[in-house]
């Protein structure tokens, strides 16, 4: 065999490998069933008051860069991932809104949300809010996803959002509200409000309620996992 045709074959053999694409995590996502409706009455927000503070080990960072950290009550990194952007606006539990200069929140060791499908109130009419205890919803300035995280199981999922600037959230019994728009149109504020059911989120929240994984044998040294930042 002549060298030159030897030193061909690497090349043939990378160019016949199959293109391998890293994508994001809120990348490439099925879009919810957003639907166009109307203001719903506005409801009296349920109490983020009802575990004490001594009995919220977990905390979390969210930096204005958009990365997140979850440390436990050691102080040891259970999660540490991103935003799609800068946090613009944050809520916990069932939609408290949170001041995001803290830069720090405080969560329980446990969420409503862990005993899986079967404490779900999925029948008509149930109010599906004294399920969200525990979770943080965060709205980045890309104002296209809603991330959420579990920081009890140390979990995160992504939601797509209906198009549309200025992005606010209203929880209701057995909905999620986004509202876009916003602007004064001779005098008046128009707004586009979007209904999307709690049970078409339910994947999202299965996610959130498994257990994380636990990590490979021999990594008692190396107390949080090896996920990269997602910025």
């Amino acid at each position: 065999m002549r060298l030159g045709s030897f030193l061909l074959i690497p090349t043939i053999l990378v160019a016949q490998m199959p293109e391998v694409q890293k994508t994001l995590p809120w990348e490439h996502l099925q879009e919810p069933p957003w639907q166009l409706g109307v203001v719903s009455p506005e409801l009296p927000r349920l109490s983020s008051a009802s575990l004490p503070t001594g009995d919220l080990p977990l905390r979390v960072e969210l930096r204005g860069d958009g990365s997140i950290r979850i440390l436990d009550a050691r102080g040891l990194v259970t999660l540490r991932t991103g935003l799609p952007g800068r946090p613009a606006r944050a809520w916990r539990d069932a939609g408290t809104p949170l001041d995001l200069s803290q830069g720090v929140f405080r969560f329980p060791l446990h969420s409503k949300l862990d005993g899986g499908i079967g404490t779900m109130p999925l029948a008509p009419g149930e109010d599906f809010r004294p399920l969200l205890p525990g979770l943080l919803w965060v709205l980045d300035d890309g104002e296209r996803i809603l991330t959420i995280l579990n920081p009890a199981r140390a979990q995160v999922a992504y939601v797509p959002l209906p198009a549309g600037g200025n992005l606010d959230l209203h929880f209701h019994p057995d909905h999620l509200e986004a509202w876009t728009g916003g602007d004064t149109i001779m005098g008046r504020q128009e707004r586009v409000v979007w209904t999307l059911p709690w049970v078409a989120l339910l994947p999202q929240l299965l996610s959130l309620a498994s257990p994380r994984p636990a990590g490979p044998p021999g990594t008692a040294l190396k107390p949080f996992p090896t996920e990269a930042v997602q910025r």
